[in-house]
């Protein structure tokens, strides 16, 4: 089974995050995309604390496709320093983590 990852990034408009969700999907580069509801997001941006109501995009991919996601992100996203986290999945199902071998390229 290939190394699993989740990869989070946010977005100001939930349309955005579900045209970049579409996009990688297509070109399967990740299993499933979930969007959260919005959330409060608190930093400091440019000196200033910042508050903004955001939407949190999870990508479900393998440990390959990391890098062709996160440059799509770097190239789609609207944001000029768009958040990309990507976590090693460590534990995962038999099941599902052959699912999303299965679905990437």
């Amino acid at each position: 089974m290939k190394t699993l990852f989740v990869i989070s990034t946010t977005f100001e408009h939930k349309e955005d995050a579900e045209r970049i969700a579409a996009l990688l999907l297509e070109r399967r580069l990740v299993a499933c995309a979930q969007i959260s509801a919005p959330i409060t997001s608190i930093y400091r941006w440019r000196g200033k604390p910042t508050t903004t109501t955001e939407f949190v995009l999870s990508l479900k991919t393998t440990e390959p496709c990391f890098a062709p996601v996160k440059e799509a992100l770097l190239r789609e996203h609207p944001y000029e320093l768009p958040e990309i986290i990507g976590q090693e999945i460590t534990h995962v199902s038999d099941a599902y983590g052959a699912w999303v071998g299965e679905e990437v390229a």
